[in-house]
């Protein structure tokens, strides 16, 4: 029995630890689309080079909003939701935005 209550225990611990991750991630997140947004006139050059099919309209829709760019990048490119955020992320991390 003593065992059980430790192991419901570490997995109440766990559970709050990734509860805590998660805010944070969410936290991270809306920072970094308002940074998007801040810096979006700047960074359209090099969104368009990075992906090239994404049209005018495309950017307009975008508005330095990353989830809106990672659903561009989704749709015109056919990758998975996972994939677009994977390469929106990496490509924003390589360029520092």
């Amino acid at each position: 029995m003593n065992n059980q209550n430790t192991n419901e225990q570490s997995m109440d611990d766990q559970y709050k630890d990734n509860q805590r991750m998660d805010d944070t991630d969410m936290n991270d997140n809306n920072l970094n689309s308002q940074t998007l947004k801040g810096n979006w006139n700047q960074m359209k050059g090099a969104v368009k080079q990075k992906w090239a099919d994404l049209t005018d309209d495309d950017m307009m829709h975008i508005e330095g909003d990353r989830d809106k760019l990672v659903g561009r990048v989704q749709e015109r490119y056919g990758h998975s939701r996972e994939d677009a955020e994977r390469d929106v992320d990496n490509w924003r991390r390589e360029n520092q935005y």
